[in-house]
């Protein structure tokens, strides 16, 4: 039975999601990406022109151009050129048509958007030093505000823009846990009373010289691979790092009872999020994984929610040393002797770590597990390490009811996100 609209009232406003838009490598759009997820499929292939400029083999993630000239786009937005707009857009337009929402009837003062990039626009930051050497003719023909797209509030504006939304316009930056970050300011803004309808999420494009470059100093980036599909090796003992890919990924979320108003069927209520922080290295955790142990513990108690009633959790799981193993003791901790069977699985074995995107992206695959009550597997998972000793969900998906979820997201600089969604029930 439907709850009444009184009961709703008298209760926390809550928060649900009704839509997802995906646009990854696996494939320019939410199903299309979720099936080739399904059967193992690896995306990762060799990207033979930034290879010879970093002189090392480089995987990633890429999205044909041809696959996105459909994106309607508005006189109002002068940044035409800049993919990471191009994606948070067309993602977002499939995000609004699957929750089936039409922005003509509601009032655009209570719908905003809260997209991040975690970087801006790279490709056009690029372009940017190739201005001062342009001739004066060329030099003509730049918009006045081409420098603008470099921002990281440039896909947020242009969404807002676009859609010509009159709510709140968002940009959280908290480097690859930036799309968890965007939906959970996302449902903040809902449960304020700010809005009532929310694009979320994040976008990037970073298949780039001078980004890969910096990662390949870094020593992150997986080396040493027979084939560019196996390059990243989640939780597996020879895992050494992952590979850079590009996509976005948009979720629409709205109270519930502007959801209920409309007949909508959510996919999730979103139930809460938290922040926390490791601020041990740049690049790495404390070994005890204590930070993120406190973060999901905190989470499950404020949320009620015992260790038993996770069905699943999608991992972070980049395929480096540290932060695998960090992830998997920071369960043990959290999770006690239920922790081994506990569903598991990193996403970035087939698709790459979108860096920005990965959270939001990664967060829309969750929600379609719980759809369709399927765990996806992590891609390239062979040979597990000894240490790393969850259940992650190796190689083949397992088809199983997923009602609660929870899903992690880290950052550089150590920045730690987690949520918990519930499959939507209107019983």
């Amino acid at each position: 039975m439907r709850p009444k609209f009184s009961e709703i009232e008298n209760s926390p406003r809550k928060v649900v999601i009704t839509g997802i838009g995906l646009i990854t490598p696996y494939g320019v759009g939410r199903e299309q990406s979720w099936q080739k997820l399904l059967t193992g499929h690896s995306s990762t292939r060799l990207l033979d022109d930034l290879s010879n400029q970093l002189n090392q083999p480089v995987a990633g993630g890429v999205i044909p151009d041809s696959q996105l000239s459909s994106t309607s786009v508005s006189s109002k937005i002068p940044f035409l050129t800049e993919p990471s707009i191009t994606l948070a857009l067309k993602a977002t337009e499939e995000a609004i048509l699957d929750a089936g929402l039409n922005l003509d009837k509601m009032p655009k003062e209570s719908v905003g958007c809260v997209i991040g990039s975690s970087k801006g626009g790279m490709a056009s930051f690029a372009q940017v030093s190739d201005l001062p050497r342009m001739d004066p003719e060329a030099e003509i023909q730049v918009p006045n505000s081409f420098w603008l797209q470099c921002f990281p509030n440039a896909a947020s504006q242009s969404v807002a823009a676009h859609f010509d939304l009159q709510g709140a316009a968002l940009c959280p930056v908290s480097a690859c846990a930036t799309g968890f970050s965007s939906v959970m300011r996302a449902a903040e803004l809902i449960r304020d009373g700010v809005c009532e309808t929310v694009f979320a999420g994040s976008t990037d494009a970073s298949l780039l010289p001078t980004v890969l470059g910096s990662f390949q100093r870094m020593g992150v980036l997986a080396t040493d691979f027979q084939c560019p599909k196996e390059a990243c090796k989640p939780y597996d003992r020879n895992r050494n790092g992952f590979v850079v890919g590009e996509g976005a990924g948009i979720l629409v979320l709205e109270s519930l009872e502007h959801a209920l108003n409309r007949n909508a069927i959510p996919y999730a209520e979103w139930l809460m999020g938290a922040c926390g922080s490791d601020s041990t290295h740049l690049m790495q955790f404390d070994p005890t994984a204590e930070s993120l142990t406190k973060l999901i513990s905190g989470l499950l108690k404020r949320t009620n929610i015992s260790p038993v009633e996770i069905d699943y959790i999608n991992l972070h799981g980049t395929g480096t040393q540290i932060n695998d193993l960090y992830e998997t003791r920071a369960i043990h901790n959290a999770m006690g002797s239920l922790s081994r069977t506990i569903s598991c699985s990193s996403l970035k074995g087939g698709m790459g770590h979108l860096l920005g995107a990965a959270g939001s992206v990664e967060l829309g695959f969750t929600l379609l597990a719980m759809r369709d009550n399927l765990v996806p597997p992590t891609v390239n998972l062979e040979e597990p390490d000894p240490l790393c000793d969850l259940n992650y969900t190796p190689l083949i998906a397992e088809s199983k009811e997923i009602k609660t979820a929870l899903k992690l997201s880290f950052g550089f600089g150590g920045h730690l996100v987690a949520g918990i969604v519930r499959k939507w029930n209107r019983y």
